[in-house]
């Protein structure tokens, strides 16, 4: 009799941590995912430059992020800020004979946030502005914003402000489908520890480090198992602003256990040549790698370490450099980390 319980308590632990995975979505439904995702990061600016800010949504007008300032040379070094922003249709304000407002709320995520005390070169401030006023002037310079940083002796770690733009620019819509199951969420947050665009990375010659700041969304894509990351970049153009972005698929994969399985990462071809979803960036003159996770501000990796992942070299639509996909191995890159077991299980 114990032996029966033994085996019945096993195959119930078994099918416990079988992770949860999402059906497969219709194109319109991502796409009205992807497109409110935008109007959200186009009101979202870091100071600087050679940033990569992530934003994903956790549902029910809650969103998560990391804002990432990752540096590249012989060694591989990063400061990171986790934060959340949550939207409220109707806000009660101090003044109460004034009708009630949407409201954001952006939020410091301290144990996903590297402090500093005393901002320098080498241990800089990172700075996150969410817009408020109707019309986005400048994405990379909010004039009505809220802003949290990461300097713990004048630290701002949350702030909240008002307006009815967050109503008129539809950033309470609600995309069929857009619900994200834990798995997703977790996946989420491996991607924006380990998927990095930069400039500096780019074959056979770095064009610079630091001129681009990247926004990169990360989102559920059309079949189980496939997420998207759009990677817009804002260029500023003789005092105003232009936008593009590049898109990226990953094709995800489980092994018996429920860990993450080696899976690939793609390029999504220029809109030249496909349809909508595309690159519309015709020269992105962008590397992106896929590298272990590191504890940032206290680790320090090789160029052997960072250059284990995956590689996708993306200078110029036609470019005989270009590396449009390749293979990632998860397995190795998560072992030893927090996500060395099985995925989106409690």
């Amino acid at each position: 009799m114990k032996s029966h319980f033994k085996i019945i308590l096993a195959l119930g632990i078994v099918a416990f941590v079988w992770p949860v995975v999402a059906e497969a979505r219709s194109l319109q439904e991502v796409a009205c995912e992807e497109a409110k995702l935008g109007r959200l990061a186009h009101r979202m600016a870091t100071n600087g430059s050679a940033f990569n800010l992530f934003l994903w949504s956790v549902g029910d007008d809650r969103y998560r992020g990391l804002v990432v300032l990752p540096r590249f040379e012989v060694s591989r070094d990063e400061r990171q800020m986790g934060y959340d922003l949550v939207l409220h249709r109707a806000s009660d304000l101090l003044n109460p004979r004034r009708p009630l407002l949407p409201q954001a709320v952006l939020a410091r995520t301290d144990l996903l946030t590297t402090f500093t005390t005393t901002p320098t070169g080498e241990n800089p401030r990172l700075d996150l502005r969410f817009e408020l006023a109707p019309e986005v002037v400048n994405p990379q310079d909010p004039t009505q914003g809220i802003a949290i940083n990461n300097q713990a002796d004048k630290p701002t770690g949350s702030a909240s402000g008002a307006g009815r733009a967050l109503a008129l620019d539809d950033l309470f819509e609600r995309c069929p489908g857009e619900e994200n199951s834990p798995f997703d969420l977790e996946v989420f947050e491996i991607l924006s520890r380990t998927l990095r665009a930069s400039e500096a990375l780019l074959l056979p010659i770095p064009i610079g480090r630091g001129l681009f700041n990247y926004r990169i969304l990360l989102f559920r894509d059309v079949e189980p198992l496939t997420y998207r990351a759009k990677v817009v970049i804002y260029y500023t153009v003789e005092g105003g602003y232009s936008e593009a972005s590049f898109q990226l698929r990953l094709h995800m994969a489980l092994d018996a256990g429920g860990k993450l399985a080696p899976g690939t990462i793609e390029a999504l071809p220029w809109c030249r040549d496909a349809a909508p979803p595309c690159t519309e960036l015709i020269a992105p003159e962008t590397a992106v790698l896929i590298a272990p996770p590191l504890f940032a501000g206290h680790e320090v990796q090789t160029a052997e370490q960072f250059w284990s992942g995956a590689f996708l070299n993306i200078p110029v639509e036609d470019s005989p450099d270009n590396v449009l996909s390749d293979d990632v191995p998860w397995p190795d890159l998560l072992r030893g980390t927090a996500w060395d077991r099985p995925i989106g299980v409690p």
